[in-house]
């Protein structure tokens, strides 16, 4: 089976070459299919998917294959961008994609990106860390949630980059704001405190209103960056429900046809808002009416009557 083709009937089934006229942030990130890996294959040389998923809907969007070692996924990200309507939505994205090249596709397709900055950016992991230190923020949220036994406090501030000097190579990435997030995890019963501080910059440039008060656009950015979990959500589902990583395939096209396969499986099931996918998948199992009447709903089936 064709790959290509494959993938082509699959994201005109489900209208993803359409223009995403929702507004909704976009999340893209890579995964390794370990099932692909045999004993003669190098630890770096193995089949890998790029995922393309919106924050909200949680449908994935786009996939597209890879094969190599992981740096290929920053070229495979720009070329998914370049080739779709990607490079002018929202996206957030990876460490890996704090890239000029990358930044300047979307900046100049007038997109809008967030990306997290880590030490393999170490001069602007520094410099980041410095203003998060010694500068006053232009504005800042605050959340505290209870769960799972555990209390959650996350601290958005919002710095504006608007004057400040990069290297020549980021000139057309437009850097606008620096968003550091802190988080403070405390678990209730053994009272362990966990601390941990994240820095992203974007492009969206936000105003100056040193109000206590947050903006809408601040909000937004600061959702997103929790929401880019869903990429991660979505790949536990793949690996713990449908074992994504334990089915083995010899030949390296299989694993990414069946990958492929489960991703349309993950999209139906998404558009039931299902509460639990294993659930879900065991009342199909239990009642072929019901697995005939979800299809049928989303034209995944033609009745004949």
């Amino acid at each position: 089976m064709d790959w290509e083709e494959l993938n082509a009937v699959i994201e005109e089934f489900f209208g993803v070459t359409v223009e995403n006229i929702n507004d909704e942030w976009v999340a893209i990130d890579g995964k390794v299919l370990r099932g692909t890996i045999t004993d003669n294959d190098n630890a770096h040389e193995n089949e890998q998917i790029t995922i393309a998923i919106g924050h909200k809907s949680q449908q994935i969007l786009f996939q597209r294959k890879m094969s190599g070692a992981k740096s290929s996924e920053v070229a495979e990200v720009r070329k998914l961008l370049e080739e779709t309507w990607l490079q002018r939505a929202k996206v957030t994205l990876d460490p890996l994609h704090a890239n000029p090249t990358t930044l300047e596709t979307i900046n100049q397709s007038g997109g809008k990106y967030i990306v997290q900055i880590k030490k393999n950016q170490p001069t602007l992991f520094e410099m980041f860390g410095d203003m998060a230190q010694e500068e006053k923020a232009i504005g800042s949220i605050k959340t505290v949630e209870k769960s799972r036994g555990r209390i959650e406090e996350r601290e958005g501030r919002f710095f504006s980059l608007k004057d400040v000097e990069f290297d020549a190579r980021w000139d057309q990435s437009d850097f606008q704001t620096l968003i550091v997030v802190d988080r403070m995890t405390k678990k209730i019963k053994k009272e362990e405190i966990s601390r941990e501080r994240s820095y992203y910059v974007s492009n969206v440039e936000l105003e100056d209103h040193q109000s206590k008060i947050s903006t809408d656009m601040e909000e937004e950015l600061f959702t997103a960056i929790r929401e880019h979990w869903h990429v991660e959500s979505n790949n536990y589902i793949r690996d713990m429900t449908f074992k994504e990583d334990c089915v083995k395939t010899k030949n390296k096209n299989q694993g990414q046809i069946l990958s492929l396969v489960r991703t349309v499986v993950i999209n139906i099931i998404r558009k039931t808002n299902p509460k639990n996918f294993k659930e879900v998948i065991a009342s199909f199992c239990d009642s072929q009416d019901v697995l005939a009447s979800v299809l049928l709903k989303f034209n995944f089936l033609r009745s004949w009557n």
